[in-house]
């Protein structure tokens, strides 16, 4: 009897001792569970700080460098602001000599293109010189064949002449064809021809003759 008293005593102790156990694991679970989400809102806290912060600064560095003039009261009075008014300065001026730089690339560019036109003009110049320089040539070759065939025949037709009568035509010619046409014939009809003509016209003729050949 007295056994099932002390059991019936102490099964209200242990109801009492599983309570409070489980109530201080609940406790536990709770205070990790709130110190998870604190930090977890502090992160997200920090971050959305940091996030607007990086926004405000790269918005104020690109109307900086776009040319827009900023706000002094803005920059002095902003905590988040990481630009001072000297800082500022520069990258106006910055921006001013990257603007110069490219209004003088630009005008290089267009030089460069006006150069090239240019160039590309003599070009087509210089081939028309050398394609007319090559028809001259052409001209001159034709126009020599054609005068060393006249001559060639003329040379034939005073060398069948009597010495006499060719020396009385050759007085009357002008020096150069009288030359030219001595010096196709052959030794002995130049020779004979020579001494027949006039001896001023002659001379003048030898002469001419001795300086083409030396």
């Amino acid at each position: 009897m007295s056994v099932k008293q002390n059991k019936i005593r102490l099964l209200p102790i242990f109801i009492f001792v599983a309570v409070l156990t489980l109530t201080i694991k609940v406790n536990n679970i709770f205070d990790i569970y709130t110190r998870q989400s604190h930090h977890k809102i502090s992160i997200t806290t920090a971050d959305a700080l940091a996030e607007e912060e990086l926004s405000s600064e790269t918005a104020e560095l690109s109307r900086v460098l776009s040319g827009a003039t900023p706000e002094t009261k803005q920059i002095s009075t902003s905590p988040t602001s990481t630009f001072t008014q000297s800082e500022i300065m520069i990258l106006q001026e910055l921006a001013e000599r990257r603007e110069t730089l490219d209004l003088r690339a630009q005008a290089i560019d267009k030089r460069a293109i006006q150069l090239k036109v240019t160039e590309e003009e003599i070009n087509k110049k210089l081939q028309q010189l050398k394609e007319y320089e090559q028809k001259l040539q052409k001209l001159i070759n034709a126009y020599s064949e054609q005068e060393k065939a006249n001559i060639d025949s003329m040379v034939k037709l005073y060398s069948t002449m009597k010495p006499k009568d060719a020396a009385r035509i050759f007085n009357t010619l002008d020096i150069n064809i009288t030359v030219a046409l001595l010096k196709g014939m052959k030794p002995s009809a130049s020779s004979a021809i020579l001494a027949q003509m006039e001896s001023q016209k002659a001379q003048a003729v030898t002469a001419e003759l001795i300086g083409n050949n030396l």
